[in-house]
């Protein structure tokens, strides 16, 4: 196995872990622990989650973003992939840029997406449908009986196969 491949392999799967999990920690424990205290309160203990938050989400988007462009390019023939996995990848990638957009203008500070911020849990509850949808269509994507080589990768050849199915 290519180390590169290897690497971008758990940079995804580790930026995945978090961009999902937080909305599903922050809708379903943060906002109702914080939903009995004061507006000024709230408010303020939100803002001082969101000032570092900003930054790391920006930056695991970031890395997400190029682990998936190389994980698509390198590794990935999609001309020789079927329909299905096509469908799936596109709603895959749909839903991961609608995560993005959420969780950004949701920990931002734009005034434009004040309304957004002030109806956070149903914009969470839109984070974490986008989520399920992501893990949803990789899993199905993981598990199709592909029998071909997908791609050679810096000279390894990869092969996607069904589970039970590896050569």
């Amino acid at each position: 196995m290519n180390l590169m491949t290897l690497i971008m392999r758990w940079l995804h799967i580790g930026g995945a872990i978090i961009l999902i999990g937080s909305p599903f920690f922050i809708r379903l424990f943060l906002l109702p622990a914080l939903a009995g205290e004061e507006p000024g309160r709230r408010d303020a203990i939100i803002e001082r989650i969101n000032k570092p938050w900003r930054m790391f989400l920006g930056i695991v988007i970031l890395l997400q973003i190029i682990s998936g462009v190389y994980w698509l390019l390198v590794v990935i023939n999609m001309r020789s992939e079927p329909p299905a996995y096509q469908i799936l990848l596109t709603v895959k990638l749909l839903a991961a840029l609608a995560l993005f957009f959420l969780l950004s203008i949701l920990a931002g500070r734009a005034t434009m997406f004040a309304p957004f911020r002030q109806a956070a849990k149903k914009w969470y509850s839109g984070c974490v449908l986008c989520g399920l949808i992501i893990v949803m269509c990789a899993g199905a994507m993981r598990l199709m009986p592909l029998k071909h080589p997908v791609k050679k990768a810096h000279g390894v050849i990869i092969f996607r196969t069904a589970p039970g199915n590896n050569p």
